[in-house]
C-alpha cells in the first residue's frame, strides 16, 4: 500500500542481519552498564511507561504504552540523553587518550582530570531541544557551551538554553543554516561540535547521541514492559531517535516489531528518501508547528538502520497535532494524563491517522492483539496547549 501519506519500505528485510554500521550504533552490549552509570547523575531516573487501555479500546488495538520522555532529567525531552552522554563520551575519551585508562562518568562529573576536560568548549546547532541537552551536558561537567539557533526557535526555548549556562547565537535562517554557521565557527575557534546529525567525516558523535537514546528503549522494552511491542510509531526529524528506537528493538526483541516512522508533511525527508531508495530532501520547506521535526534532510549515519529496518513511513497533517496533544492531556476513561509538545505527540497523531483508515489499519496488521509503543518525546517546552 502506497498513498500520499503512507508507504511501505521495499527494502525492509525479515529476518534481518546486522551489518557493521548498524551494530556500531545499536549493539545492546553496554547499554545496561550505561544505565547504571547514569545513576551517578542526581537529576536522572528512568522515565515512566504509561498504559492507555481506554485509548487502546477506542482505537481497536490490544495495548498502547507511552514512554514519557517529558520527565527525562527534569529536562522535558528525550534529547537530554543524547547531549549529556555525547559530552561525557568526548571528555572520558580525551582523559583515556591522555592517561591510557578510562575514567568513570561519575569521576569526570565530579571534576577530576580538569587539566584535560577543562579545555573543551562545546557547541551545537539546534531548533531548541538538542541545544538544551548539550548545554545541560556542558554544565554538568563544567564546560563552556555555545548554541546556534535558527530564527524560528521560540524565545522560551532560547531562555531555557541560557538558563543552563550556554551562550546563544541566533542565525538568520533555518536549521540547516544554523548547522552551517556552527560548523564554520567551530572550525575557526577549535570548539567541539556535539551534533545529532552527521556529515562526511563526522559521525562518531552522532553515534554517541543515538546510543544515549537507546537508554529510553532499554528502560521501556527490557525493564518496564512484560511483553515486547508488536508495533512502534516513532517520530523522526534527522533520524536519531527513530534509529535508536527501531534499531534497539530489532536487536533485543525475539520477534522484531512492525515499525512506522512518522513525519510532518512539510518535513518528509524520510518519506521521500524511502520512495527514492536513498537519502533525499523533504518535499516541503519544513515549516511546521512540530519544531523538533522541522528537518529537510536526514542524518546520513541513520540511513543504514532506518532505511533497512523501518517497515513503513508516513506523514501527518498540521491539523492532526492539536487533537493528539489534547488526547494525551485530557485522556479517555482512567488513562493517565500526559503533557506533550507538538513534536512529542507526533507518534500518537500517526497512530490515530492509521486507525481511522480501514485500509491502512489492515495493511499495518493492527488489531485486538496488537501492542503499540509510542514515545512522548517532549513536554510542552514553552509551547503550552491552547485552551480552545
Amino acid at each position: 500500500m502506497t498513498t500520499p501519506w503512507l508507504a511501505k519500505n521495499p527494502r525492509a528485510l525479515r529476518p534481518l542481519e546486522f551489518g557493521r554500521e548498524q551494530q556500531f550504533v545499536i549493539n545492546p552490549n553496554g547499554i545496561p552498564e550505561l544505565c547504571e552509570e547514569l545513576k551517578a547523575c542526581p537529576a536522572h531516573k528512568p522515565t515512566p511507561l504509561y498504559e492507555l487501555p481506554a485509548l487502546a479500546a477506542r482505537l481497536g488495538v490490544g495495548e498502547i504504552r507511552v514512554k514519557d520522555e517529558s520527565q527525562r532529567f527534569g529536562f522535558g525531552a528525550f534529547k537530554a540523553l543524547g547531549g549529556v552522554i555525547a559530552v561525557a563520551n568526548v571528555l572520558t575519551g580525551a582523559v583515556g587518550d591522555a592517561y591510557h585508562s578510562s575514567p568513570s562518568f561519575e569521576s569526570v562529573m565530579k571534576g577530576e582530570h580538569k587539566e584535560i576536560t577543562g579545555k573543551f568548549v562545546f557547541t551545537a546547532a539546534s531548533s531548541g531541544n538538542h541545544g538544551r541537552s548539550v548545554a545541560a551536558g556542558a554544565k554538568l561537567f563544567g564546560n563552556r557551551c555555545v548554541i546556534f539557533l535558527p530564527k524560528f526557535t521560540s524565545a522560551e526555548k532560547e531562555a531555557a538554553i541560557r538558563a543552563r549556562g550556554a551562550e546563544v547565537i541566533r542565525v538568520d535562517g533555518d536549521y540547516d543554516t544554523a548547522v552551517a554557521e556552527c560548523r564554520n565557527q567551530a572550525a575557526a575557534r577549535g570548539w567541539t561540535i556535539i551534533s545529532d546529525t552527521s556529515w562526511e567525516g563526522y559521525d562518531s558523535v552522532p553515534r554517541s547521541v543515538m546510543r544515549g537514546y537507546c537508554v529510553l528503549v532499554h528502560e521501556a522494552a527490557v525493564q518496564q514492559w512484560g511483553a515486547a511491542p508488536t508495533h512502534v510509531f516513532v517520530q523522526a526529524g534527522v533520524g536519531g531517535l527513530a534509529a535508536a528506537v527501531i534499531g534497539y528493538l530489532w536487536a533485543v526483541c525475539e520477534q522484531r516489531p512492525v515499525s512506522i516512522v512518522v513525519e510532518p508533511e512539510s518535513a518528509d525527508c524520510w518519506f521521500q528518501s524511502n520512495l527514492a531508495g536513498k537519502p533525499t530532501l523533504a518535499s516541503g520547506n519544513a515549516d511546521t508547528v512540530m519544531g523538533g521535526l522541522a528537518c529537510r534532510e536526514i542524518s546520513p549515519v541513520t540511513w543504514p538502520i532506518i532505511g533497512t529496518a523501518a517497515d513503513w513511513f508516513m506523514t501527518i497533517r498540521e491539523d492532526e497535532v492539536l487533537p493528539a496533544r489534547r488526547l494525551y492531556a485530557q485522556p479517555l476513561g482512567e488513562d493517565p494524563a500526559i503533557i506533550s509538545g507538538p513534536s512529542g505527540c507526533a507518534g500518537l497523531a500517526g497512530l490515530m491517522r492509521v486507525c481511522t483508515d480501514a485500509e491502512a489499519f489492515k495493511a499495518l496488521g493492527l488489531g485486538p492483539d496488537s501492542r503499540v509503543l509510542l514515545i512522548n518525546s517532549e513536554g510542552d517546552l514553552g509551547e503550552p496547549l491552547p485552551s480552545s
